[in-house]
């Protein structure tokens, strides 16, 4: 086996050279760096991370203990702790599986303590906590029990079962049932805090005439246990599960074991519950306690005490819903309803297409989708009285006010009213995608903002860095700036070889559109601290400030791969296959990506600058639609929990708040948290402040227009600005 002086021996430096080359530190030349990894390479060589780590003084192992893998509580928890601690690259763990079996974890606890772990995380059953810190010799603070809490236990995160309880005896106080039958896992004396405490205290508060017998089983013995339920003198006409895995239990025994249909059930499940006639789930957040351990984690070995406070958490769901198979429509109309939706193409629009047949199962609603682009969109928009067969209107954000008064109903009008559906939304949303004065016009359907995607690879590939170092004298990073961002972009750019997944051009500039030119340009504009609209309330660009960020652009433009699309799908395209270091996209447009095998390199920021503009749409209903009770039903449907939960699964978009910290969306589509941010302090400058509302769409476009009079030499920049500034005060205002 090759070792580092037979490495040294064939690259032609020192023993010292090849030792800093692969642990990643000193000064060492580009061309000694490429030297050393051709030599490893051609030698066989791989670097041991384990004893990389330990020469580095950064080996931090963490164990976990869990009783099994099979059920959702303790599979997504894991699944999401391990994404989480991946952020970490200096930490690995282990997995201990117990099967709740106090001999199997006293077993793991031995070799936890011979192993060398920093931190431990369990679901223990064992009764006190102080046999893992004498047989672990670690600070308290540095184990973490979750969902039972041993005595003595320093910290303990769990669920909060008490939301589960109340929400499920809410619905079991207005059943027929008079016993109800709780399956839960066998927990011991570690009873407190956990979901059946909690499910009874509630039921004696919501439901006291409801008698109820509790059977508990561990995991082993769960199917065998279900049966029991059914051989009782009394059969239970309802029954409340722990997990999906006691649910699917119950089934079982009620198939074979009963003469009977089975009774409804109220599961606890993961956050993609299945749908089924008579099953009630409601989804714990089981990802985002494997989170909140994490961080807790690592705040502990930042701060290295022993002697801080115990601590209970309780991870809360954003949303309190049950999800189940509602009953589909038993009648069928002769004169089939329907309404029409006039929207653009999009990821959002893809999810809504497959969800719509859940629509018209539970309505006998058809909606029917009228795809069109862009700018037809907007034409059709304009003359919105040549097309009155649109009873729906997708609007984008840009052009909403302008349009909203004369095109739309307000949200109070359209059946028995929708603005109660606004709650769900942040006012900084409502106020750029529903109101216009203090009318509520839309629904925010697929609310979106810029982000700055990159390659992680890249920016963490030491050759790239050294040589980025020795050009510019700073370390390679993404970009918080423009400054640096041209400046990161003219490097990749500069050491592009073409068809080379390692060596992309650094950016793109998107030029096949007036709009998308003005989009790309007035973001460097505003995060100069410029704004369209000032005190006046006329629309202009600002000199000498809107002549430098557009002698900046040019050079972008001179140091980018120049696409020549309608859209940005092509640069979108481009960086999924790796042919572009970095991307400047609104979000909505990415989230197709996120199902590519590119996505592990995906790193993902705000833009530079800090200051995003918002993209995406509105939904509203169109004044000449006669369909209002439809409409009502639609948009009830839509942004109801269990449908917002999947059209963001599907790889749409929303701003909907309930699911901004759901860790198994965060997991398909990692930057949703930020955007989520970002929507709320975007910028769009659709309205005027003194409330006169002028066209953006068209101020844009005239951006557009004048900046592709610069990049084809047909003006300068100083004749640019005069001639946008002209048409912005003639053409953007006035009569709508």
């Amino acid at each position: 086996m090759a070792t580092i002086k037979d490495i040294a021996k064939l690259a032609g430096v020192s023993h010292g050279t090849v030792s800093n080359v692969l642990n990643k530190r000193g000064n060492v030349s580009v061309e000694k760096i490429e030297a050393v990894y051709k030599a490893a390479k051609q030698m066989g060589y791989q670097l041991n991370t384990q004893a990389q780590l330990l020469r580095t003084n950064k080996s931090h192992k963490i164990a976990i203990l869990l009783p099994q893998l099979v059920s959702d509580k303790y599979a997504i928890f894991f699944n999401s702790f391990r994404q989480s601690i991946s952020l970490y690259p200096e930490i690995t763990y282990d997995l201990f599986l117990t099967d709740d079996l106090e001999t199997t974890e006293l077993d793991a606890l031995q070799k936890i303590a011979a192993g060398g772990y920093k931190q431990v995380v369990a679901v223990s059953c064992l009764q006190d906590a102080n046999t893992y810190f004498d047989t672990l010799k670690l600070p308290a603070s540095q184990i973490v029990f979750i969902y039972r809490q041993p005595a003595n236990a320093h910290h303990f995160f769990t669920l909060d079962f008490s939301q589960a309880a109340e929400a499920i005896c809410q619905q079991i106080a207005t059943s027929r049932s008079q016993l109800v039958g709780i399956f839960s896992d066998e927990h011991g004396e570690l009873e407190h805090s956990t979901f059946v405490s909690e499910l009874q205290k509630s039921l004696k508060q919501c439901a006291p005439n409801k008698k109820y017998i509790v059977i508990r089983a561990s995991n082993d013995e769960s199917y065998k246990a279900a049966f029991d339920f059914f051989t009782l003198d009394q059969t239970p006409d309802l029954f409340v599960a722990e997990d999906i895995e006691k649910a699917s239990f119950l089934t079982q025994a009620s198939f074979f074991g009963s003469n009977s249909d089975c009774p409804a059930i109220f599961a606890l499940s993961g956050n993609i519950p299945p749908i089924l006639k008579g099953l009630h789930c409601f989804p714990m957040n089981y990802a985002q306690l494997g989170l909140e351990v994490v961080d807790e984690l690592m705040k502990e070995d930042e701060l290295e005490s022993e002697n801080l406070g115990a601590n209970t958490v309780y991870v809360r769901n954003q949303s309190g819903n049950l999800y189940t198979a509602t009953p589909a429509l038993s009648t069928v109309n002769k004169d089939e309803p329907s309404l029409n939706l006039l929207i653009l193409p999009s990821p959002s629009t893809n999810a809504l297409k497959k969800l719509l047949p859940h629509f018209y199962r539970q309505t006998g609603i058809k909606v029917n989708l009228a795809i069109h682009p862009y700018d037809e969109v907007y034409q059709i928009l304009g003359q919105l009285h040549l097309h009155p067969y649109y009873d729906l209107l997708r609007i984008d954000m840009a052009c909403f006010p302008w349009f909203a008064e004369r095109i739309l109903q307000p949200l109070d009008n359209v059946g028995n009213g929708l603005t109660d559906l606004l709650s769900s939304f942040s006012k900084p949303t409502q106020q750029k995608f529903s109101l216009v004065g203090d009318t509520a016009y839309a629904m925010p359907f697929d609310a979106s903002a810029q982000l700055l995607f990159y390659r992680k690879d890249l920016f963490e590939d030491p050759i790239l860095r050294r040589r980025y170092y020795e050009k510019t004298g700073n370390e390679l990073a993404v970009p918080t700036s423009f400054h640096e961002y041209d400046q990161v972009t003219q490097f990749f750019t500069e050491q592009h070889e073409k068809g080379q997944f390692s060596r992309p051009i650094g950016a793109s500039t998107t030029l096949g559109s007036a709009g998308l030119i003005a989009s790309e340009y007035l973001l460097r504009y505003y995060a100069e601290g410029g704004r369209l609209i000032e005190g006046d309330g006329i629309p202009r660009l600002e000199m000498p400030l809107a002549g430098k960020v557009l002698s900046d652009y040019l050079h972008q433009v001179s140091v980018t791969e120049n696409i020549h699309e309608k859209w940005w799908s092509e640069s979108v395209r481009q960086f999924e296959q790796g042919e572009l270091a970095m991307l400047i996209a609104y979000m909505n447009l990415f989230n197709d990506v996120a199902h590519s095998d590119i996505f592990p390199k995906i790193g993902y920021a705000s833009v530079p600058g800090g200051l995003p503009q918002l993209g995406g749409g509105a939904l509203g209903v169109s004044r000449y639609s006669q369909k209002s009770h439809y409409a009502e039903q639609f948009y009830r449907w839509l942004y109801s929990p269990i449908v917002m939960d999947h059209l963001i699964l599907l790889g749409g978009n929303s701003n909907h708040q309930d699911f901004s910290h759901n860790q198994e969306i965060c997991h398909r589509y990692p930057w949703m948290p930020l955007a989520y941010q970002e929507i709320n302090r975007g910028i769009r400058e659709s309205s005027i402040p003194n409330g006169k509302l002028f066209n953006l769409r068209q101020a844009e476009v005239i951006i557009g227009q004048g900046i592709t009079n610069v990049v084809n030499k047909i003006m300068t920049i100083e004749e640019t600005i005069e001639y946008i500034n002209q048409r912005l005060l003639v053409d953007t205002q006035g009569e709508r």
